[in-house]
């Protein structure tokens, strides 16, 4: 392996070849366990990102195993909504790497800082877009389990057109065997933020529906501009995902808010079950609706499921959800929904030759669709009982937490701060 100067301490200098091929050009970015940098493939005269394992997490038998598995899982992955995984191995040092596309753009996480929250069009296609990524993945049986902003990469294509890029499939759950060999502490990986309440209590035990209740919280965030629960503290965030309601939505049509709060049901049996469910009642909230269609279609395809039926209940909720609030009443088609726009202008395009997917009526749900529910004995519950299960359990698992939950660092060429260990905010 040749030599260049120093970048930074991790190792890594600028100019360094790996395996006679890969020259490293600059570092993106470094998290608890890995790092990224923007490489050239000398042979191709190609920009590709190499994320490679830290040298001093070469020990770690559970770092090397959830860093196999991102890898393992993406490349099975074909949508053109994942990261592109095209090599791994090993470094003449013996530090794994993976070589990835070089992604130009900004992660949601960002974009979210920078806007605060987006119109509601461009965040339906952006989540339509994660589903179909997703819907892959579960197809083959893997749950990615900590999706948020920051593993859900914006980049554009030459037309101009938006496209996201799921990223990080490294605590993903796989019937590969691993998941079960990974230690008992890790069995609550994921981000507290975006866990489902069931993957708070075993990260082991859960399916696709976890997906659904974190994609769900990250389109409550771009809608709305803050994430449907707030806390200060680990424990505390999960006291609030297992009891309480979702912060009121104001920003979003009722409908689309229909459709955030069913994906955050408590019950993983009272969400979607699976991802081209809750892509079909997305459709009318999409830019292009046929588009839509054709993507719920084809993640029906990849699932091997039937159309799903195009009558559902509505999802849990409570009545002040729904209710109009005296001063914020919103015109959706200006004000805040709109005020923050797709970075470029979309392009509207059509098939003229393509066929609609029949999947049923499609409209935006009525409200007497949602069922609202008694949320006076869940509130009276003894606030002792809750304080004990928090204390005794939670606060475990927030020290475990605290170890695990290291972020790294996406494939891109944005450099970004390396997560924080537990994310509360």
């Amino acid at each position: 392996m040749s030599k260049g100067r120093p970048a930074t301490d991790t190792g890594i200098s600028i100019g360094q070849v790996f395996l006679g091929k890969y020259r490293v050009e600059q570092l993106l970015g470094q998290g608890g366990m890995g790092i990224v940098a923007r490489c050239t493939h000398l042979a191709l005269n190609e920009q590709v990102a190499v994320k490679m394992l830290r040298a001093d997490v070469l020990s770690d038998d559970d770092a090397t195993a959830r860093f196999m598995r991102e890898a393992q899982a993406a490349v099975k992955l074909r949508s053109e909504y994942v990261a592109r995984v095209s090599d791994v191995g090993t470094f003449e040092n013996g530090v794994p790497y993976m070589v990835m596309e070089y992604l130009d753009g900004q992660d949601l996480g960002v974009l979210l800082e920078e806007q605060g929250s987006v119109a509601a069009q461009w965040a339906t296609d952006l989540m339509l877009q994660a589903a179909e990524a997703l819907a892959e993945a579960h197809s083959i049986n893997i749950v990615h389990r900590d999706v948020k902003p920051t593993n859900l990469f914006v980049t554009w294509r030459p037309d101009g057109t938006s496209l996201i890029k799921v990223l990080d499939f490294g605590i993903s759950k796989s019937p590969m065997g691993t998941d079960m060999q990974l230690t008992q502490t890790q069995s609550l990986l994921g981000t507290p933020a975006y866990m489902s309440p069931e993957q708070m209590r075993s990260a082991r035990l859960v399916d696709q529906r976890t997906d659904i209740w974190s994609l769900g919280t990250v389109l409550y965030e771009l809608l709305e501009g803050h994430r449907p629960f707030e806390a200060d503290s680990f424990s505390e965030m999960c006291v609030k995902v297992a009891v309480d309601e979702p912060e009121p939505m104001v920003n979003a049509p009722p409908g689309l808010q229909q459709v955030v709060l069913r994906c955050l049901a408590k019950s993983p049996d009272q969400r979607y079950a699976n991802m081209a469910e809750l892509g079909r009642d997305l459709i009318p909230f999409a830019r292009d609706e046929h588009a839509a269609q054709k993507m719920v279609e084809r993640m029906v395809r990849m699932l091997g499921r039937q159309t799903p039926s195009p009558s559902w209940e509505g999802p849990i909720t409570n009545t002040a959800l729904r209710t109009p609030v005296p001063g914020q009443v919103r015109d959706f088609k200006s004000g805040p929904i709109a005020r923050a726009q797709s970075p470029v202008a979309w392009h509207a395009g059509s098939d003229p030759t393509a066929v609609p997917l029949d999947i049923g009526t499609l409209r935006e749900p009525s409200a007497a669709a949602v069922a609202p529910i008694d949320v006076t004995k869940k509130q009276s519950r003894s606030g002792l009982t809750i304080a004990v299960v928090a204390s005794v359990s939670l606060a475990i698992a927030a020290a475990v937490m605290f170890y695990f939950k290291q972020g790294d660092e996406p494939a891109t060429n944005v450099t970004s701060p390396a997560a924080a260990p537990v994310e509360t905010k």
